[in-house]
């Protein structure tokens, strides 16, 4: 399960990426669906990316509690 800050990060992760895709296939003439269907495919590996980013935040950062639980319900 997913704690804030992983669902915090995974949308931005994700949409940066797809959408660096989205203007590299644009920019060299893709101008196909296909464009769009890769982009969100190679965007999926935002995913294990945020969760990593929300682990090195937590390790990094000294005034994060370490008695608090790592996971947690979202909202």
């Amino acid at each position: 399960m997913f704690d804030r800050l992983t669902a915090f990060l995974t949308p931005l992760w994700v949409l940066s990426i797809a959408g660096a895709i989205v203007i590299v296939g644009l920019a060299l003439g893709f101008m196909t669906w296909l464009t769009f269907v890769v982009a969100g495919i190679v965007g999926l590996v935002g995913i294990p990316l945020a969760m990593w980013n929300a682990k090195k935040i937590r390790r990094d950062d000294p005034n994060w509690r370490k008695d608090r639980p790592a996971g947690g319900k979202v909202l």
